[in-house]
């Protein structure tokens, strides 16, 4: 199952409407995020905050990506698509994927199939 983080969302949105070499996106930015919107996950309390801070002490990641991974913890999500961070550590229970290095074949495999 698609979990987004409202974050991640925000981000993307920021990303592409800032930076000249996604030009092209601004047109339909607003469109594909909105496809990817109602998988958004509830905005996280107090807890993700500090669950944030245990892992940005203890894997020494910028606060914002410990943000997103603590919100995919608290989601229950298995994978984490990242190109920044470690590709195939673990941090909590989310196991980073770096979506330019793999397939979803090689992820999710026998998933995959109908």
């Amino acid at each position: 199952m698609l979990k987004v983080s409202p974050q991640t969302l925000n981000e993307t949105y920021w990303v592409i409407r800032r930076k000249p070499e996604f030009a092209h996106w601004h047109g339909g930015v607003r469109r594909a995020l909105e496809d990817f919107a109602r998988h958004a996950t509830p905005p996280r309390d107090a807890n993700a905050i500090i669950e944030a801070w245990a892992i940005e002490d203890r894997y020494r990641v910028s606060f914002w990506d410990a943000m997103q991974l603590a919100s995919a913890n608290a989601a229950g999500c298995t994978h984490f698509l990242s190109e920044d961070l470690n590709d195939g550590q673990t941090y909590g229970t989310v196991k980073v994927i770096n979506p330019f290095r793999h397939t979803p074949a090689d992820v999710l495999g026998p998933a995959l199939q109908p």
